[in-house]
């Protein structure tokens, strides 16, 4: 019975680890896209500008 226990126990923090490593990775890939997005807004803008003469 507590072997089980034990193993049911490690499950849960299996997952519990890997849910946290994939929310973190998902964090990431947000802020750092997010990053590249606010970074070239002057560049599109001024892309856009030249397009519009």
């Amino acid at each position: 019975m507590l072997y089980w226990l034990g193993v049911l126990l490690a499950t849960i923090g299996a997952s519990l680890i890997l849910g946290a490593l994939t929310f973190v990775s998902a964090l990431i890939g947000v802020l750092v896209n997010a990053m590249i997005v606010l970074m070239s807004g002057p560049i599109i803008d001024n892309a856009l500008r030249r397009r519009g003469r």
